[in-house]
Parts: C-alpha cells; sequence; structure tokens
C-alpha cells in the first residue's frame, strides 16, 4: 500500500516508525522545501533507533497514494492540506491524527468528505526533542466510518495496522469517540499546559478534580452536539490516565515548553464558540483560554 504522511512530530514520527519498518507499506514522508533541506541529510531518531525514511518534496510529482496520513499540530492544518495534493487522487483516503473534532471537516471541505476516515489516537504518551522521539506507550489509533459501519477500506486499512504492528480499534460509534477523545484533550491537556505538570500530578486527587471540573462544560457542550458524555466516560479516561508515563508530557504542555502555539483555539476556542452559539456558559474554558494565551506571550519574551 502507498502511504504519505505529513507531520513528523513526536505522533506522527511514531507511527511513521511502525509503518516504515512495515515491508507491505510504501512510506513517503511530505516535507515542504526548508524542512526538506533539513531532513534530508540528518538523522531522525525513535527510542534510540535511527530511522531511515523516504523524505518527499510536495511540489515533487507524485503517483496519488492509497493512504494519506495529516498528524500536524491544528495550526499547520491549511498549510498542510495544501501541501498533500499531489498525493491525494480518486481513489485515495485520508486519515487525520489531529486533535479536535473538525479537522475532518475542514480537510472534507477541500479533498471532498467521502474521502475521509474519521480517526484519533489514544494512549500514546510519546515526546520529541529536535529529531529524537521517544514514547513509553505507543497508544492505538481509533478509526472508523462517520457512521460506525465496516466498509471495506476500513477492512483494508485494519489489515494493513495488523501488519504493521500498528494497535487500532473500529469502534462501535466513531463520533462518540472523538467526543470522549475531545474531552480528554480539554480537560488533561489545557491545565498541563497552564500548571507545567505532567502526568503523575494530572494522576492526583486534585488533577482529578480540575479535569471533572471541565468535564462538565464539555458534557454541557457536547449534548448540543447530539453526544452524551458519561461519568463512566470521564472514569474511562482515569483508567487510561493509569497506564501513561508519570514523567511524560502531554503534547500542549511540550508545546508551552518549546515555546510553539498551542492548540487552545481548538480545544477551549471550540467549546467557548460552541457556547457562546448556544447560550450555554464555559467559565472553565473560558478562564483556560486566556490564560493559556497569555502564558504563551510571557514564554516567547
Amino acid at each position: 500500500m502507498n502511504i504519505s504522511l505529513i507531520g513528523l512530530g513526536a505522533i506522527g514520527a511514531s507511527y511513521a516508525e511502525k509503518l516504515n519498518e512495515c515491508e507491505s507499506a510504501n512510506l513517503s514522508i511530505i516535507l515542504d522545501e526548508n524542512r526538506y533541506k533539513t531532513y534530508f541529510n540528518s538523522e531522525f531518531t525513535i527510542n534510540g533507533k535511527v530511522q531511515h525514511f523516504n523524505y518527499v518534496k510536495d511540489t515533487d510529482p507524485a503517483v496519488p497514494a492509497d493512504l494519506v496520513i495529516i498528524a500536524v499540530k491544528y495550526n499547520e492544518l491549511q498549510n498542510a492540506i495544501r501541501l498533500v495534493r499531489n498525493h491525494v487522487g480518486e481513489n485515495t483516503t485520508i486519515m487525520s491524527l489531529l486533535n479536535g473534532i473538525d479537522s475532518e471537516e475542514i480537510i472534507g471541505a477541500t479533498y471532498g468528505a467521502e474521502k475521509l476516515l474519521y480517526s484519533m489516537c489514544l494512549g500514546i504518551d510519546a515526546q520529541r526533542t529536535n529529531k529524537e522521539v521517544s514514547y513509553g506507550s505507543i497508544g492505538k489509533i481509533v478509526f472508523g466510518e462517520k457512521d460506525s459501519h465496516i466498509s471495506t477500506r476500513v477492512e483494508t486499512i485494519s489489515r494493513l495496522f495488523e501488519t504493521a504492528n500498528v494497535p487500532y480499534e473500529n469502534p462501535a460509534d466513531m463520533y462518540k469517540q472523538m467526543w470522549w477523545k475531545f474531552m480528554i484533550n480539554v480537560c488533561s491537556n489545557q491545565p498541563t499546559a497552564i500548571l507545567g505538570a505532567n502526568y503523575h500530578f494530572l494522576n492526583t486527587d486534585n488533577g482529578h478534580r480540575i479535569m471533572h471540573l471541565v468535564m462538565t462544560e464539555v458534557s454541557a457542550i457536547a449534548k448540543v452536539k447530539g453526544v452524551i458524555i458519561t461519568e463512566d466516560d470521564f472514569n474511562a479516561w482515569i483508567k487510561l490516565l493509569g497506564t501513561m508515563v508519570p514523567e511524560n508530557k502531554t503534547s500542549m504542555l511540550q508545546d508551552m515548553d518549546a515555546g510553539r502555539a498551542t492548540e487552545v483555539d481548538m480545544f477551549s476556542g471550540v467549546i467557548c464558540k460552541i457556547g457562546d452559539e448556544h447560550g450555554i456558559e464555559t467559565p472553565y474554558n473560558d478562564l483556560m483560554y486566556h490564560m493559556i494565551k497569555l502564558k504563551e506571550q510571557i514564554v516567547k519574551r
């Protein structure tokens, strides 16, 4: 299977490693001109092992891929949509590993909603420093059709992931799973970015209380979108949190520590926007939004 991936951050690189070592996968990493110059003659290591990726420039002629994986940050999504254009053909399937609940809609506006499988990664604790990536848990990719039926392409990609040793799940309710992951990100990523807390501190009584308060707002917003988030859903996250490497950090805290723009617009920004549209108060998310925006300014000084 011909696979093209854009976004060689901690998550993208971790799954790229698995696909790169799979004999039935022909993997290409799409880069713009500047990144191509940087990556082409340098080593990229994952868990201490050098990976020799097939780097291609976005402007290079390309045979349309069977599968395009988009694994960039939210603020890079529009550019990534443009950069993958030579790799998207009539029969290409696109998967987005971005956090949030709207990247499929954004990508579909350019390439057609029919090309998208809904997808997300769950339980991965990868971290990246320069061109070195490490992870304790690879987590899993949760994916499927929006209506959750098992289509031919879902079966094909499931077989690919099995061969590549990429853990995966085809959930009974894909859209609910997207909102569950969104709840996790809103409840956990943002407090850690503000507090500078790793998973150890998140998995404490105080950490649980903070996340639960935020969860109540996400639940209210999800309800107006036809999704019910329950206490059982929150408890499932707490159970998953216990499997994370305590010393590792959420992706948003990694961005904050590195002085990069965070994905707060995709988290609290979306919650507050939907809340305003439906007359639902979201004070916790409103506070976190402005705290994170201010902290971004502080760390960039």
